[in-house]
């Protein structure tokens, strides 16, 4: 149990060491605002503790029966300046907040955006979603609410107890005593701040990530009748948040409480103490008054720099769960990390447009890939595609069709072996430069929120002629569709294309791939939600631009199939035999028997 304990305490003190780092790390750009916000801050609190001195000299003309009009003005003075100063010094410091976790929110942003394919295969969307938001907004909320605003304080603080001791040094030793005795109190709870706002944050994350699972299935989740259910599940860690949030407010409301009772208590036990001092004569009274104004003055700072400390515990369980970004794969080794003080614009990867239309040679060299370590998908496969060949992969499902295209998009690399593009490796093309030169439609066609438009023109990085988009849009059937809508090209199709049918989809996604005029076309099962009389169009939409690309497709139509240059068989994680349909049907029993019955399956 002890080393259970010290393996928590390790812990705790790792992540508040990461937190410190990546706060100070934040600052660092902001240092001009945050010195000018900390001097207007000292300048007001020097006002402010000077106020309490000019108080207890109007005290004593009271007393000497001496003119009242310097005084008076002099206190006026005081009051307005600190007043204006504190309002300019909240406003600078909240501003630099608010910059300093927008920086932090641009860089996480294009982390996350840039990370590998296989960090997405294993972590959960809604807890990448939660860490850009709910950690963040918490981390805006601490810095600019508590922190920052802190920082004078601590100054009144320090001024406050230098005046304090030039007027009575055996008074302040009774309120740093009492002090003492509530912090040792209070103290403990702190650290369990930070432990129940993890705990918190980590449940947000995992109800955000069940609620996005649920409602990306949601047909799927109204036609199993499961909606109480998924609800149930994603309630339950509502309210584990909810608890672990509640735990985070008893223990705040414990720390307000024991700081207001030490300020409470130092206010009596001075007015005590100093009260018998004045009856005996051994302090003059306007020393105790001026006295008393400062502990009251130490109320406000004091409550401020608790209440930071406190949140500060957040701050630092939020930053722990945001810079777990950092140590995820990115696909540039030049990304920005989180905490990174240089600019977006200036660190993120820069698009090269490549040959773009060139027809690419392509080459399997004895590749090896495996999603798992023990389950190879392909296994020492080797096969080349010449440049402006169509050719088609076939094969039973899950035999690593579709893999072979995702490796030639980079979204995975080669366990094994090396994949070779116009006589290069891969490996050591530039990324964007050499997506730019690939055009891709997958099985599912997505369709991201917003316009027809929009999403015709996603990914084309150039200005596309009206004629050119409607030239397009007529070549793969969808000019009917424009004019059917509302607001022709305009118009909204939904979230994630809800108002456009299946067919329609891939309809939209081959339109996108042919405004790119890509060199490689990959298609994997591009026309299989389509009937036979929009397949031929599409087919014929393809051959059109067949003469300026290298084609491979992954069907199970066997008339998709039929009408390639070259066909090759995977089965086993390798590659069965490579022909034309015909010499197939002469040579492969297996390829016959895929063909005959028309089970050219997916996968």
């Amino acid at each position: 149990m002890e080393e259970a304990g010290n393996d928590v305490d390790t812990n705790n003190a790792e992540e508040q060491d990461i937190g410190l780092k990546v706060l100070l790390r934040l600052a660092r750009p902001h240092r001009k605002p945050i010195v000018l916000g900390l001097f207007l801050g000292l300048a007001g609190s020097l006002g402010a503790l000077a106020q309490p001195m000019a108080a207890r000299t109007i005290l004593d003309a009271v007393t000497d029966k001496s003119g009242l009009l310097g005084p008076l003005l002099t206190l006026i003075a005081l009051v307005l300046a600190g007043a204006v100063m504190s309002g300019l010094q909240l406003f600078i410091l909240e501003r630099a907040g608010e910059r300093m976790v927008l920086g932090l929110r641009l860089r996480l942003i294009q982390r996350l955006l840039h990370l590998k394919v296989a960090e997405y295969d294993r972590r959960q969307t809604g807890d990448l979603l939660s860490k850009a938001g709910s950690d963040t907004t918490l981390l805006r909320s601490v810095l600019t609410a508590n922190v920052l605003d802190a920082l004078p304080g601590v100054v009144t603080i320090v001024g406050a107890i230098a005046l304090m001791v030039y007027l009575d040094w055996i008074l302040l030793v009774v309120v740093l005593a009492v002090i003492a005795v509530v912090t040792l109190v209070v103290a403990p709870a702190l650290s369990r701040i930070r432990d129940s706002t993890h705990t918190a944050q980590e449940h947000v994350g995992h109800m955000t990530s069940s609620l996005e699972r649920a409602l990306s299935a949601i047909r799927t989740v109204k036609a199993g009748v499961m909606q109480d259910t998924e609800a149930g599940r994603i309630g339950g860690h509502a309210r584990s948040a909810y608890t672990a949030g509640v735990r985070t407010v008893k223990l705040d409301a414990f720390i307000s409480v024991g700081t207001a009772l030490a300020m409470q208590l130092s206010f009596l036990v001075v007015l005590g103490v100093g009260g018998y001092r004045v009856a005996s004569g051994t302090l003059p009274a306007a020393d105790l008054i001026a006295f008393l104004l400062y502990v009251m003055y130490l109320g406000s700072p004091l409550m401020v720099i608790t209440a930071a400390v406190s949140q500060l515990q957040k701050a630092f369980a939020a930053a722990a769960r945001i810079m777990e970004a950092d140590t995820m794969d990115t696909e540039f080794p030049d990304v920005v990390t989180v905490t990174s003080p240089e600019s977006v614009t200036e660190r993120s990867p820069r698009r090269e447009t490549g040959r773009e239309g060139t027809p690419p040679t392509v080459e399997f060299d004895r590749v090896t890939f495996t999603y798992r370590t023990d389950e190879p998908v392909l296994s020492e496969v080797s096969f080349r595609i010449d440049a402006g060949m169509k050719t088609a992969i076939v094969g039973p499902s899950g035999v690593g069709k579709t893999t072979v295209l995702n490796l030639l998009e980079r979204f995975y690399d080669p366990t094994a072996g090396r994949i070779l593009f116009d006589g290069r490796d891969l490996a050591t093309l530039p990324l964007n430069s050499l997506r730019a030169r690939i055009g891709y439609v997958e099985q599912t066609a997505p369709v991201l929120a917003g316009t027809l438009r929009e999403n015709l023109l996603y990914g084309t990085h150039r200005d596309v002629p009206a004629k050119e988009l409607a030239e397009v849009v007529r070549a793969v059937r969808l000019d009917h569709i424009v004019r059917g809508l509302p607001d022709g090209l305009d118009s909204p199709v939904g979230e994630r294309g809800s108002q456009l049918s299946g067919g329609e989809r891939q309809r939209v996604a081959a339109a996108r791939l042919l405004l790119r005029r890509p060199g490689l076309i990959l298609l994997d099962e591009a026309t299989s939600q389509l009937d036979s009389p929009n397949e031929q169009a599409l087919q014929e939409a393809f051959d059109a631009v067949a003469d300026r690309a290298t084609t491979i497709v992954v069907a199970h139509r066997l008339s998709t199939v039929v009408a390639s240059d070259r066909i090759i068989v995977l089965a086993g994680g390798g590659v069965r035999s490579v022909g034309t349909h015909a010499e197939l049907m002469d040579t492969d029993e297996f390829y016959r028997e895929l063909a005959r019955g028309q089970l050219l399956a997916r996968g």
